[in-house]
């Protein structure tokens, strides 16, 4: 271990010295520098203040190389603010952590009903808005980390790493390699053959599908990892075919394209979502017809994505969005209104009719939709439509509208 403290001073050392690694995110609050280490009896003092004792690994770290500092995203927190004080209850961190090594956690492991996630673990690196890693203190997972988010907007991830200096190595492997690690905590630990294995053969669907992401936070996908990504989108679980296929869009793997095409027809919406994306990445030249083969599609993430396309594109058409702006889901109508905005051609009878609709964010894109497009022949009917308004939202644009196409 002796071997491994001086490993990190030195790859710390490194990274200070190379300019552009304080563009990563978060860099600048800690410039790749440690606070100064505590004391052993401060330690010790925390410990016995919360009947626990801190796993050995994690201890050295704030003993002998700092008390925080430098770390992923916004760095590691120091030992006394990776604790919420004034909101957790006595014992928080002696009761065991939810979380352990080997499990694949749903997007929804916790709610209203169920204990804290946070307990047992400290909050030792903050990764913005509610992205957290944890590290379990109490429990069966003891020693490990955990990513989560306190929303719920992602499934919670125990890292693979045995403890946490191996875990704060591997950061700064992967950030010496020119490693993507604005996500650190969620990729697999291991460079390109080691993922490609797991992603071809693990019986695992979770380590498939977390090795195929993986893929797409290396410096650079290789032969190998990509023919690795064009299969793993025919995977049999439809979570490892959109991770495949993420990983293929954030790295722009040619050999997906076909593949790609292939999934626009999945019997699963987020993967058909993804599909689209990667050949947008890829500016396939057939991307205007198989987008707008996707505007029959009744799922709204697709539909949105197959907009967003063809407006990138400068191919969006009125006539695309019109079928869209009378489907009975008013989020898909909503999102047709508001793509009118950059539509070519006129859009004045589609947005007469908006106006009326039933549902009031529709309504919100129809008046914002007609004042962005400078439709002012739409003007007498957002007049009437003053006077019949009833949700407070919508009438304030109306508001406004009408009194900066008449002042």
């Amino acid at each position: 271990m002796e071997n491994q403290i001086s490993r990190i001073r030195e790859k710390l050392a490194r990274a200070a010295a190379d300019p552009a690694l304080l563009e990563s995110f978060g860099a600048q609050k800690h410039s790749y520098r440690l606070n100064p280490p505590l004391a052993e009896p401060d330690v010790a003092a925390f410990e016995s203040e919360h009947g626990i004792v801190l796993p050995a690994e994690y201890r050295r770290f704030v003993i002998e190389l700092g008390d925080g500092g430098a770390g992923p995203s916004y760095g590691v927190a120091p030992l006394r603010e990776s604790f919420d004080w004034d909101e957790s209850p006595d014992g928080f961190l002696a009761a065991p952590s939810h979380f352990a090594p080997g499990i694949a956690y749903p997007v929804d492991s916790w709610s209203d009903d169920l204990d804290e996630p946070r307990q047992g673990s400290l909050a030792v690196v903050h990764h913005g808005c509610s992205d957290y890693t944890q590290l379990v203190v109490s429990g069966p997972g003891r020693g490990r980390l955990v990513t989560i988010n306190l929303d719920g907007w992602g499934r919670p991830v125990v890292a693979e790493d045995p403890d946490f200096l191996s875990w704060y190595e591997r950061w700064l492997d992967e950030l010496l390699a020119g490693c993507t690690v604005t996500w650190f905590g969620r990729k697999l630990p291991g460079g390109e053959a080691e993922l490609v294995a797991i992603a071809a053969h693990d019986p695992s669907a979770d380590r498939r599908a977390q090795a195929a992401a993986s893929l797409g936070l290396l410096r650079e996908v290789g032969p190998a990892g990509a023919q690795a990504l064009a299969a793993a989108i025919a995977d049999p679980d439809p979570l490892v075919r959109e991770c495949a296929l993420g990983a293929a869009r954030s790295r722009t793997v040619e050999a997906c394209a076909d593949p790609a095409r292939v999934a626009l027809s999945d019997p699963d919406a987020s993967v058909r979502a993804e599909a689209i994306m990667v050949l947008r990445a890829l500016s396939a030249a057939d991307l205007p017809e198989l987008a707008r083969r996707l505007l029959s599609d009744d799922d709204p993430a697709v539909l949105r994505r197959a907009v967003t396309a063809l407006g990138d594109l400068g191919e969006l058409v009125v006539a695309d969005l019109a079928p869209l702006t009378t489907r009975p889901d008013a989020e898909i109508r909503g999102s047709a209104v508001h793509a009118l905005i950059n539509a070519q051609d006129d859009a004045t009878g589609l947005l007469a009719t908006a106006l009326d609709d039933e549902d009031h964010f529709v309504r919100i894109h129809a008046v914002q939709a007609a004042f962005r497009r400078g439709d002012r022949a739409l003007l007498p009917l957002l007049r009437q439509r003053l006077g019949v308004e009833t949700d407070p939202t919508v009438l304030r644009n109306l508001e406004q509208v009408v009194t900066a196409w008449t002042s």
